[in-house]
């Protein structure tokens, strides 16, 4: 009995302390968030969270949050949310343009803005949580206006409109401007990086390759992408697995017999992989290095591989990468041993230095 009544004390001691913290400064402190909002629940357990989450549930673990709208909150309130200067800059500049959001997960798509961070203010957001079917119907068939009557830009999830798209070069367009295209934080901070480390988009379909642009959103965005090859490269450059030998000797002042022994190759091996394989064409070093300069190679172009186990004697021996007698040892091998499945299987027969086993991996297949 003395046992049951200290359980009941304590019981009711913890139900009244989180009852007077739920009533006090009208704002809640977002521990009592991570305790009992059960819809929008952070996870503390730190082994669950990366180093920039825990910043983050830390962070926010001594804000007194409220509610706020982004169309409306000024910048002293966003700072009180625990929003960093860039990301208000981000917001008021999106702001400025005529963007509008009209539902939580608008907030989300913000530049700039963690998921664990977005999870902990979606409660917080005074916007529905979705954007309804008046708002959408609005935005298909006008643009939005201000108090001055300018057209502005639509909510940035909006894809009944075009009104959110402009004609952008993805070797240069701003994070800012990503965003504005409705792509999300992570999505943009992926795009940056490898933007950085060298990644070059010569043609429209570079971009589709993209692993967060599907079909429908290339298709959307295609009509407004808008490539400069001579801001890109500092000068003219041309598609080496498109271009015609009247274009190579009219553009880049190629012979036309290197012109045509260029053509030859790249019918031979259904396409290149790289500029400098014109060396490989019977052009001389310093020719085909010249001529290199002014040609490219799309990162989006997919060479068509042949079954190595599919092609015929003849054929293996017209192909520029096999000679004679390195043709009649794989087809000695396919009839004494069967298929080969893998590169090692041509690696063992002796015949082939690694860079012509290199080559062949990449226009033959295996299986």
């Amino acid at each position: 009995m003395f046992l049951l009544s200290i359980i009941l004390l304590v019981g009711n001691t913890i139900y009244s302390s989180v009852h007077r913290h739920h009533k006090t400064n009208g704002s809640t402190n977002v521990n009592m968030l991570l305790l009992n909002d059960s819809a929008f629940a952070v996870k503390t357990n730190e082994d669950s969270l990366n180093r920039l989450d825990r910043y983050i549930v830390e962070r926010y673990s001594k804000l007194s949050l409220f509610k706020f709208n982004p169309n409306t909150a000024q910048e002293n309130e966003l700072t009180l949310l625990g929003l960093t200067q860039k990301q208000i800059n981000t917001l008021l500049n999106y702001r400025s343009k005529g963007g509008k959001f009209t539902c939580k997960d608008d907030f989300r798509k913000l530049y700039g803005i963690r998921y664990k961070q977005f999870q902990i203010l979606r409660p917080y957001i005074d916007l529905p949580e979705k954007e309804t079917h008046n708002q959408m119907s609005t935005a298909s068939t006008s643009s939005y206006k201000n108090n001055k009557g300018q057209n502005l830009t639509p909510s940035p999830n909006d894809d009944s409109t075009k009104n959110t798209l402009f004609k952008f070069d993805p070797n240069f367009i701003s994070e800012e401007d990503m965003y504005r295209l409705g792509f999300y934080t992570k999505q943009i901070e992926s795009f940056i990086k490898m933007r950085n480390e060298g990644k070059k988009y010569y043609v429209k379909q570079d971009f589709a390759a993209l692993y967060f642009v599907d079909d429908k959103k290339f298709k959307q965005l295609e009509p407004y992408i808008t490539i400069d090859l001579i801001k890109l490269l500092g000068h003219e450059a041309y598609n080496l697995n498109t271009i015609t030998a009247d274009d190579l000797a009219a553009k880049i002042d190629i012979p036309d017999k290197d012109a045509q022994k260029i053509i030859e190759m790249r019918t031979a091996l259904g396409g290149f992989y790289s500029a400098y394989q014109l060396s490989d064409c019977g052009i001389a070093y310093n020719s085909a290095q010249k001529y290199a300069q002014y040609l490219f190679v799309a990162p989006s172009f997919k060479i068509k591989k042949i079954n190595i186990n599919d092609i015929s004697e003849n054929d293996l021996k017209a192909h520029p990468l096999f000679n004679a007698k390195q043709a009649e040892v794989v087809i000695k091998y396919r009839t004494e041993k069967g298929r080969l499945m893998h590169i090692e299987d041509l690696r063992s027969l002796n015949r082939f230095d690694k860079n012509e086993l290199k080559k062949i991996e990449r226009y033959f297949s295996f299986k």
